[in-house]
């Protein structure tokens, strides 16, 4: 996919995982993490076991190694230690490899950083250990990626904001004998690097606009690499819902494929209005996610937010139901669009603005008046 819109390989990849990713999948993602790296696995000779790793040799890899740095979430720390030694494990084997810095871009960055690291004053091992670290996560005991709670509140200004948060919340860094140590320095020198942000989904059981792990993580991820890192970086999503036909799409792509398939089929609101408070409370839900989607990407089309405005409360069948079961969140959804004009995010016309004003303020008279 990088190719194809760039016409040469990534040298870093900045990857999302999560620990329900491993458990359904049987641990693709990881797969696909040493596979970048120019890694595979030992197997055990009985029991199915990985008791080592390998480096794949170049000849047969066909490209250089790429670096790979990773977020993990808080329940990935708590479930599968196992395998964040495996990451730190695989990037110190491809770190150590005698091999030019063209072909192997972690062994490069890797020999840069041990450099910058001593100049600071550390010592050899010290630096070869910050060099080397390349899996991040929440504090010890903590989860999430802390953008969800600034777009909710709308306690934000800039997308600067955002990442700042995202770093905060995710720079502690976790491997063999590091578990939870805040790298601030090295989550922020590791990310900005990276030419493409990945999280793949391994069913269609959940999506996109779903609920608000999936922006708080690679969409927060993408504020900060907006914000800090390359600009010309990319977004990428992998749908492994068929292991027999894996697509990778854009980010944006995934985004408008939801819209298309679900936010817009008539089968989807029809099932809502089956499921009364809680159907409309999805709505506003849905409204929110696109906002910090486009508030972490920049990938909103216009006509997106348009389409949940006259399907959700422009229409006047959805309205009334919209009204009748759960006036609160029907003021939530008209709220949430009017601040994406209000910040700039979206510039309907006239109409609709008016028409937004009016049902928000309709909404707030009728909502007083019950209390």
């Amino acid at each position: 996919k990088y190719k194809e819109q760039k016409g040469a390989r990534p040298r870093e990849v900045g990857f999302i995982i999560w620990a329900t990713d491993p458990m359904k999948n049987n641990g693709d993602d990881m797969a696909y993490i040493l596979w970048l790296m120019g890694v595979r696995p030992v197997w055990s000779s009985h029991g199915n076991r990985v008791v080592g790793l390998e480096p794949v040799p170049l000849e047969e890899l066909g490209r250089p190694r790429i670096d790979v740095t990773v977020r993990i979430t808080g329940l990935f720390r708590d479930t599968f230690p196992n395998l964040i030694e495996m990451l730190d494990d695989a990037v110190r084997l491809v770190a150590d490899l005698d091999e030019s810095d063209e072909e192997n871009i972690l062994a490069a960055n890797y020999r840069k950083d041990i450099i910058d690291e001593m100049a600071k004053g550390l010592t050899v091992d010290q630096a070869r250990r910050n060099a080397s670290v390349r899996v991040f996560g929440c504090a010890p005991g903590g989860y999430g990626a802390g953008v969800n709670h600034a777009i909710e509140s709308s306690d934000w200004k800039t997308v600067q904001d955002l990442a700042d948060i995202y770093v905060t919340w995710g720079s502690y860094a976790y491997g063999k004998g590091m578990d939870g140590v805040q790298m601030k320095e090295q989550f922020m020198n590791r990310f900005s690097k990276v030419g493409v942000t990945v999280k793949n989904m391994p069913d269609r059981e959940i999506d996109l606009l779903d609920n608000d792990d999936v922006y708080q993580y690679l969409g927060g991820l993408n504020s900060f690499v907006r914000a800090y890192g390359k600009k010309d970086a990319i977004s990428v999503m992998g749908d492994g819902s068929n292991p027999d036909r894996v697509k990778i799409r854009g980010t944006k792509e995934e985004l408008q494929f939801v819209y298309r398939s679900k936010i817009l089929n008539p089968k989807f609101i029809d099932g809502l209005k089956r499921h009364g408070y809680r159907g409309v409370a999805e709505v506003a839900n849905l409204t929110e996610y696109t906002f910090g989607w486009d508030a972490t990407s920049d990938i909103i089309d216009p006509w997106m937010y348009q389409s949940i405005a006259d399907r959700f409360l422009f229409d006047e069948e959805t309205a009334e139901w919209f009204r009748d079961v759960n006036p609160h969140a029907m003021q939530a959804t008209a709220a949430r669009l009017l601040e994406a004009i209000g910040r700039g995010m979206w510039d309907p016309d006239d109409i609709t603005k008016e028409q937004l004003q009016e049902i928000y303020q309709d909404l707030e008279s009728d909502l007083e008046g019950m209390q």
